[in-house]
């Protein structure tokens, strides 16, 4: 038997909300299931039609604990018992309700509960929340249950909730969209936010990803404990902190050293011995992306990273430099050597790290990457290959007028052939940036006004694309 439930999402990322929740279900082996015809209101961040409200059906409500236990976008799920477009329909459907189904009454009898006012889109004061909850005075609930601000030793308590729905905060509108009236089950995990807050931590670098994106990522890359996670980017190692949390074994290689280990005292290592980590911890390795040291074989369940722009600084790897001659190595300085490195435009970057994850991913095994773009993305920038396939590419994050970028996720699907998959025997087709806008994205990010000619990739309004997959259904 199945059992429906509305949630209420964060109001932040709204193009992110149904992709991680997709990603839990199937996390946790969960039959979810909502109407499709939700999804363009739940991502749009248009204030006429927008909404964090969704309904959704899964078997149990131990069920809903679990999305809940790892959810960052989900703000609260609630069993509603009544809904309506004002406070008269709203308790004539309540009282129907308690007759017919005697819900209140299988959740209040013999129980304490209280009742809150929650709007979105509207702020009201103590004395405005209890005239509110007289509206619903008529209705029979209050023969159930005692009423209890605080939860009584012994005796379960139940939260109830008057919801508004006013959409995003706006003068011109005069009443909610839509009322619900129902009990709150339990919050989604942000406070896992707050724990790994950047500015708690002891070991920290500029481009240390932000911890509410960082746990997203870890949820689109089905992280669970006994997994093992590379971030081959790793840089302060946000992602792989957090995929730790999740239970992952957990490792991370860079380029730059100074990235990783600092100092001694104050390296990457230091944040996992603070959050008593250190156990998923395997290492860190010096490592250039474009020259893997991995073996090519199934090792890793997910691959989470963040690739260098070339924004701030351009991504580097190992190579000669035209103007410099070729000099041995003297003996006995091998191991504090440091190559020389050059330029490694972003399309490289990306193929060389789909072809790292096409090589080392086990089968159902996700990437999940960011992707710097405009507001001009198009489906054939993205990287392709052969062995993973596109699970997701719709979540996008601005960061300027001009610019921002896209949680990409992708998942293998089919085991790397070195005779048919390495990325010098493919076309372009099969690779796919066919004239990316990440080729030179420096030059839209610092293009100034007055120039002789906007760079090709200018700025327009934001309006997110809705990427497809090959069979035209949205991903």
């Amino acid at each position: 038997m199945t059992e429906k439930y509305l949630v209420s999402f964060v109001q932040q990322f709204p193009s992110f909300r149904l992709p991680e929740l997709d990603a839990l279900a199937l996390l946790f082996d969960i039959q979810l299931s909502y109407d499709k015809e939700m999804i363009p209101i739940i991502e749009s961040d248009d204030p006429d039609i927008e909404s964090p409200f969704m309904y959704i059906t899964v078997n149990s409500e131990e069920d809903i604990h679990k999305l809940s236990s790892r959810a960052i976008l989900i703000r609260s799920i609630y069993k509603i018992f009544s809904e309506g477009d004002s406070y008269d329909q709203l308790l004539s459907n309540l009282n129907n309700s308690i007759q017919q189904d005697k819900l209140l009454a299988t959740y209040l009898d013999g129980k304490t509960f209280r009742i809150d006012v929650e709007a979105y889109g509207k702020k009201y004061n103590q004395k405005e929340k209890i005239t509110k909850m007289h509206l619903l005075k008529e209705s029979s609930f209050w023969d159930h249950g005692d009423v209890s601000m605080k939860p009584k030793e012994g005796i379960e308590h139940c939260e109830l909730s008057i919801i508004e729905d006013f959409g995003v905060e706006r003068p011109d509108r005069d009443g909610a969209r839509k009322l619900y009236f129902g009990r709150r089950l339990i919050s989604g995990n942000r406070d896992a936010i707050f724990k790994f807050n950047l500015q708690d931590r002891r070991y920290l670098g500029t481009t240390s990803m932000d911890p509410e994106l960082s746990l997203i990522s870890a949820n689109m890359g089905l992280v669970k404990s006994g997994h093992l996670v590379l971030d081959p980017f790793v840089g302060t190692g946000s992602f792989i902190l957090v995929s730790a949390f999740c239970g992952a074994q957990v490792l991370g290689c860079d380029i730059d050293i100074k990235a990783m280990r600092k100092t001694e005292e104050c390296n990457l290592e230091t944040n996992f011995d603070d959050y008593g980590l250190k156990d998923n911890f395997l290492g860190i390795l010096l490592s250039d992306n474009s020259i893997p040291a991995w073996r090519v074989a199934p090792i890793f369940d997910s691959i989470i990273c963040d690739p260098p722009y070339g924004i701030r600084a351009g991504a580097r790897k190992i190579g000669f430099k035209e103007n410099r001659k070729w000099v041995n190595t003297p003996e006995g300085f091998s191991r504090d050597h440091i190559p020389q490195c050059i330029d490694y435009k972003v399309p490289e970057v990306m193929a060389d790290l789909l072809e790292l994850a096409a090589k080392t991913l086990v089968i159902g095994g996700r990437l999940v990457y960011w992707l710097p773009t405009t507001h001009e993305f198009k489906l054939t920038d993205l990287p392709k290959h052969p062995c993973l396939k596109l699970i997701n590419a719709n979540s996008f994050q601005a960061l300027s007028k001009r610019w921002g970028r896209r949680l990409v996720t992708m998942e293998k699907s089919i085991n790397f052939d070195p005779i048919l998959h390495d990325k010098s025997k493919l076309t372009e087709d099969d690779l796919g940036q066919i004239e990316p806008q990440h080729s030179d994205l420096r030059s839209v990010v610092y293009w100034r006004k007055g120039e002789k000619e906007e760079p090709k990739h200018s700025h327009q309004k934001n309006k997110e694309s809705s990427t497809t997959d090959s069979n035209n259904k949205n991903i």
